[in-house]
């Protein structure tokens, strides 16, 4: 079984502390389709290639309640937000979580700093589109995905889209998944919640300092070789045994898949 570290910063992100645990994709699916009334008719939730693609995929709810519209044309653009709830002024909100990359090219990041980690040597995991849901933000977004090994690297995710063509608002919401997240290991997962410190935070922004002020076609020939540079560097810095050491001194308790904490394990 591999242990996965997992968690927001909540020391710049105080919302992610209530942020839901992973969701298993394979049984959310099932659970969703394959209805009593139409068992019989559907036969794919037997087949070997459907479980081997969706082990150990599991989604990511949205941290907030929130809708981003997109107003105007390329050419005359302008963005409006709306937060459901008492919260901090809108603009401030939008400083904090959302960057505009693009106008004209209709891109996106929402910030949330969601970070796994792992004890284990090597798991590659990829950040991938909610491809088997039905749902607003699936359907008016084209999610950019990415790979790497979060046994060899310490990285906060954000999740980055592409507006739709024809779409211009999007409504995050806490009940829906934005996007999947795939650990390439036929291995059991424990997930396991941990909290930051600051110490941690600053390590943190240590290892995200080092992709600044570079030209990335100096450092490798071929952008594929660029992981391995980076990893090399947090290897030899000992980042990972550090890092390691501060999370699981500051493990929350055990939970179940809706977040609930485990009974017979409180203490």
């Amino acid at each position: 079984m591999i242990t996965i570290y997992w968690g927001i910063n909540p020391l710049q992100i105080p919302e992610g502390i209530r942020i839901d645990p992973p969701v298993p994709i394979m049984n959310k699916f099932f659970k969703d389709r394959i209805t009593e009334d139409v068992a019989h008719e559907i036969s794919y939730n037997k087949c070997p290639a459907l479980f081997n693609e969706l082990t150990n995929v599991y989604g990511m709810k949205s941290v907030y309640d929130y809708v981003i519209q997109f107003d105007g044309d390329q050419n005359n653009a302008g963005i409006s937000t709306n937060l459901i709830g008492p919260t901090e002024p809108p603009e401030e909100f939008f400083k904090r979580h959302v960057l505009v990359r693009s106008i004209k090219g209709r891109l996106f990041s929402f910030h949330h700093g969601l970070v796994f980690f792992t004890d284990a040597r090597s798991l590659i995991m990829s950040q991938l589109p909610a491809f088997m849901e039905d749902n607003n933000i699936v359907k008016n977004t084209i999610c950019i995905p990415g790979q790497f090994d979060i046994g060899k690297y310490f990285r906060g995710l954000d999740f980055v889209w592409h507006y739709r063509n024809g779409c211009n608002k999007i409504e995050f919401s806490r009940k829906e998944i934005s996007f999947y997240i795939k650990f390439h290991t036929k291995e059991k997962i424990k997930f396991q919640r941990f909290l930051f410190t600051e110490e941690l935070m600053h390590l943190s922004e240590i290892v995200t300092q080092i992709k600044n002020n570079k030209k990335l076609d100096v450092i490798a020939k071929f952008k594929s070789e660029a992981l391995n540079y980076y990893y090399n560097i947090f290897d030899r810095s000992n980042l990972k045994n550090k890092m390691l050491k501060i999370i699981k001194e500051n493990l929350c308790k055990e939970e179940d898949l809706e977040g609930n904490v485990v009974k017979g394990k409180e203490k």
